[in-house]
């Protein structure tokens, strides 16, 4: 029986147990795949001149651009003030275009130049290596899989907080 009240877990994946082995947990194993997953692409993006955060944005303008700020922000889960910094670095080094939106000039849209297009598909090659690592041994099916699990997770994630 679980230390805590209604819960469906095993002792060992329970925060709450006195039997909970961290190492086993699996929100720990996903971070821990995903510090070593951007540890090792860091250091390669880095002779592009891009950090983590230009990264994830290219990871996004290349197939949506162009794009808006405040949508680009929320699919690469990153604050708008890191996300409009970066884009104004990335500007600087003509990586990337903005342009008010024709509908709303309220509203301002990003889009990936030439330049940017070049890096990006440079950096995606760099992190397609560095996923075809982590998925050794896995087949289709298990990645289709792991990916249906981790859909779970965050839909469970986004429906109510912890209090």
């Amino acid at each position: 029986m679980n230390d805590t009240q209604n819960s469906t877990l095993p002792n060992h994946f329970d925060p709450a147990s006195t039997e909970f082995d961290l190492f086993q947990s699996p929100l720990y194993l996903i971070a821990h795949a995903d510090f070593m997953f951007h540890e090792d692409l860091d250091k390669a993006i880095q002779k592009f001149g891009v950090d983590r955060t230009t990264y994830r944005l290219l990871t996004i303008l290349r197939p949506r651009s162009p794009i808006n700020i405040k949508e680009l922000s929320h699919l690469t889960m990153l604050k708008r003030s890191t996300t409009s910094r970066a884009l104004e670095r990335m500007r600087k080094k003509g990586w990337v275009n903005q342009s008010l939106n024709e509908i709303d000039n309220r509203i301002t849209d990003v889009s990936l130049s030439d330049a940017g297009l070049e890096l990006a598909t440079k950096v995606m090659r760099l992190g397609s290596r560095q996923l075809q690592r982590a998925v050794k041994g896995l087949n289709e099916a298990q990645l289709e899989e792991l990916v249906g699990l981790l859909k779970k997770l965050v839909f469970n994630l986004n429906k109510l907080p912890i209090e």
